[in-house]
């Protein structure tokens, strides 16, 4: 019997790309309003927002070009494509378990890298698995963070991602998973001292509702928007929440 949450319905799936592109047309006819809103908001706050799973920073542009807009000083990770080495070929959780143990530590490096030159605290804003790095360095480094955002992450049981059985057969993956150490990877999921807004859709293709928020807590907010999986980084609506997220966000600590 299956205990553990369901993937995003096929027809959610299906239409990610369509949906997408009609959320990037909206977003560029909205971009002058949402330009005027934020304006100047972010006083040159430090912010580096990290990719989703086998996307590079160009994923990211959009979004680190509309907080550079409003003031922000947006960061790519410039780690490259968010994805294993053929020697760290993912084919089982456990093996997600250490590729994500294995970015975390690298954005963490890159976080104090950006905590030193900018001389204060920083924002960090993931999209899809970018987002579990990013509640991974909040729990590792707080100190050397403001705020962190999510978009459509994935935060529980990667069988509630519409992706899962894909990703198996193209890994040729032939391990059981009743032999998967399913509980290191869910035990991630928990929260941390740093204010984190959740952003995710009950519209996302990908990452089902059930595995998409985070434990309740008084740092923790979750926020609901209409959204494919795909378009979170160009959406309007998650522009506007996370602009105005960090606009709200405490006041910067000195690392």
């Amino acid at each position: 019997m299956n205990t553990f949450p369901p993937p995003p319905p096929l027809n959610l799936a299906l239409s990610e790309m369509p949906r997408a592109a009609y959320e990037g047309l909206r977003a560029f006819v909205s971009m002058r309003s949402l330009l005027r809103e934020y304006r100047t908001c972010g006083e040159g706050d430090p912010v580096l927002v990290l990719p989703g799973y086998g996307a590079s920073d160009s994923s990211t542009a959009f979004i680190r070009y509309f907080l550079k807009q409003i003031g922000f000083a947006s960061h790519a990770l410039a780690l490259g494509r968010n994805l294993e080495n053929a020697e760290d070929r993912i084919r089982s959780v456990d093996d997600a378990t250490r590729f994500r143990e294995k970015m975390g530590s690298l954005v963490v490096s890159r976080v104090r890298e950006l905590a030193e030159q900018a001389g204060t605290s920083i924002s960090l804003v993931g999209w899809s698995m970018g987002g579990l790095y990013a509640v991974d360095a909040a729990r590792e480094v707080p100190e050397l963070l403001r705020q962190v955002i999510t978009l459509g992450s994935p935060f529980g049981d990667p069988r509630g991602t519409s992706l899962f059985t894909l990703m198996r057969r193209l890994s040729g993956s032939t391990v059981p998973l009743e032999t998967q150490d399913f509980g290191s990877w869910l035990a991630k999921a928990s929260v941390s001292e740093v204010p984190t807004k959740v952003i995710y859709s009950v519209r996302d293709g990908i990452v089902g509702t059930g595995i998409a928020r985070l434990p309740e807590s008084p740092t923790t907010e979750h926020c609901q928007i209409n959204s494919s999986h795909i378009g979170f980084a160009h959406n309007p609506d998650a522009l506007s929440e996370v602009a105005s997220t960090l606009l709200n966000a405490r006041p910067l600590l000195r690392p």
